[in-house]
């Protein structure tokens, strides 16, 4: 296919289809951010594809364009971001930019301060709680020019947002938050490159409105959650929902949730086989100890992501992740809620386009200099919790309620 219709940096782009605006995903040929750029264009879509390497990018264009039989080429571009220059080109002229490329802790804040001298929404599909911080504390910039950024509108955290703000409008008093992931299947080389990253951090949790450290051996820690009816999930994934164990993680929702709910007390988990949950305290300090070596923790990224491909698309279209909320006031009561959503990375694709198009149509309907609705939003503190109970393969398992 002939590349001269293409461009590396910048340019004139045409409108995109179904929000009339041109965007930009940056990141386009990791695994994720090809699920991303296939689900855009198969609802309509003209992404700019961009990254670091301008062959792949071409390359991954060139299957979209014949998979899809794309009248027209797709636009690439090929950008770095290590100098703010080659930044500014590469945004010139987008109006949002969806950021699949991690880990997002070295590619989220060029990103963002990027789109604030661009003038353009940012979203991404993080679960890294430095990111979100980061959002936070460019909100008012974002806000001050009527920019919207919305870190974690993939499986985190836009479910676990929905279920944190479900339980917190059934007990609007709570102190407590606790929220749990069941999300069966293998990961991807980004994700696992990620967990790497992350690790040195060790455990944090939300007190008082603080992020703290803690340790994962504490009596105060959840040991088991309740998700609903067991169900089958699949051959590569056995049962869904019972009685999972869980251990405390460190999930995207510590920064979220606070920001969409205000209960300054939250803790998340993830479900965990009960033999590794009871070695984590030990466990986890000594990978701390290694990981933070940076040689150490650049073999633990090349090993860990070798033959990691993420689940098959079998996998992701059969598979299922649920997730359980709880919310706690003073007094004891409590109210719980479980939700399911489809497979994780087919929920990040379908869930991150929407996400994408919503904002955009808000910021479109929003009046010019008007703050309100703009700055660092969460997905259910911007569209309501309902609004990812609308969306594909998602069903509601427990309803909000109190818990007797």
């Amino acid at each position: 296919m002939n590349g001269d219709n293409r461009e590396d940096v910048a340019g004139v782009e045409q409108e995109q289809p179904g929000n009339g605006a041109p965007w930009l995903l940056y990141g386009a040929y990791g695994f994720t951010g090809r699920l991303l750029a296939a689900e855009a264009v198969r609802r309509g879509h003209r992404p700019i594809l961009a990254g670091r390497d301008a062959g792949r990018l071409r390359e991954w264009a060139e299957v979209l364009e014949k998979g899809f039989q794309l009248p027209e080429p797709l636009r690439i571009r090929a950008f770095a971001l290590d100098e703010g220059p080659d930044i500014r080109r590469g945004l010139e002229g987008v109006a949002a930019v969806l950021n699949a490329a991690g880990p997002f802790g070295k590619t989220a804040r060029p990103l963002m301060e990027g789109c604030l001298e661009a003038r353009a929404h940012y979203l991404d599909i993080t679960g890294e709680v430095p990111v979100f911080e980061t959002a936070f504390e460019l909100s008012d910039q974002a806000r001050d020019r009527g920019l919207i950024f919305m870190p974690g509108v993939g499986m985190d955290v836009i479910p676990t947002d929905a279920a944190a703000a479900l339980v917190a409008r059934v007990l609007p008093d709570a102190l407590r938050l606790e929220l749990a992931l069941h999300s069966p299947g293998r990961p991807s080389a980004g994700t696992l490159q990620t967990i790497v990253e992350g690790l040195p951090d060790g455990l944090r949790v939300r007190r008082g409105g603080r992020l703290v450290r803690s340790s994962p051996g504490r009596k105060e820690f959840r040991r088991w959650v309740d998700l609903g009816p067991e169900e089958d999930n699949g051959p590569m994934a056995g049962k869904l929902g019972g009685r999972r164990s869980v251990a405390p993680f460190t999930w995207g929702d510590l920064a979220t949730a606070w920001r969409t709910t205000g209960i300054p007390d939250i803790t998340c988990y993830m479900t965990t086989p009960r033999r590794q949950a009871r070695t984590l305290p030990v466990v986890l300090p000594a990978l701390q100890a290694l990981l933070s070596i940076s040689p150490v923790r650049r073999l633990a990224r090349s090993l860990v992501t070798r033959g990691a491909d993420g689940p098959s698309p079998e996998a992701r279209a059969r598979g299922r992740c649920r997730i359980w909320g709880r919310a706690e006031d003073a007094g004891g009561r409590a109210a719980e809620v479980v939700l399911e959503f489809p497979e994780a990375y087919r929920f990040t694709a379908e869930g991150g386009i929407r996400a994408l198009e919503q904002l955009l149509k808000q910021a479109a309907a929003r009046k010019e200099g008007d703050p309100l609705g703009a700055g660092t939003l969460t997905p259910a503190g911007a569209f309501g919790p309902e609004w990812a109970l609308e969306l594909p393969g998602v069903r509601v398992v427990r309803e909000p309620g109190l818990k007797d």
